[in-house]
């Protein structure tokens, strides 16, 4: 049975990591990453957590390395950025309920978006394009 810091190691290599890029994407410092790969120390708490989704993969898969928690192909996994991740596990928080509100909010400010978008492309004059930042009160 591999070690947990051979599955960080294999699955950083597989997702072509550096183990600095790995350390920025978890949030610790790239000597950590370096430390957890040599079994010197283990990912512990919000750590393990953090270092799990940076890497694709189920906490339990990297502490226990059971079949059940394979990671999926390292190709079929996009990187999040921290702040993706941060905004995931503060949803994941919300009750159902608010889930689906914040989720009409954010397609309508989408929207908004791209309307104000298009008519600054349409607008002609630097005034009309101010006078457009002005109503959405951006600078």
């Amino acid at each position: 049975m591999k070690t947990i810091g051979q599955r960080i190691k294999e699955r950083r290599s597989a997702l072509k990591y550096t183990q600095r890029s790995l350390g920025k994407q978890a949030g610790v410092a790239h000597v950590t990453i370096s430390q957890w790969e040599r079994d010197e120390t283990s990912p512990r708490g919000d750590n393990l957590f953090k270092l799990a989704a940076a890497l694709g993969v189920e906490p339990g898969w990297i502490i226990k390395g059971d079949d059940g928690y394979e990671p999926a192909p390292a190709e079929s996994y996009r990187m999040l950025s921290p702040q993706q991740i941060q905004l995931l596990e503060l949803f994941e928080k919300l009750p159902n309920s608010e889930k689906e509100q914040h989720i009409i909010n954010l397609r309508d400010k989408v929207k908004d978006y791209d309307e104000t978008f298009n008519d600054l492309i349409k607008t002609k004059s630097k005034e009309e394009i101010l006078q457009i930042l002005k109503n959405l009160d951006i600078k």
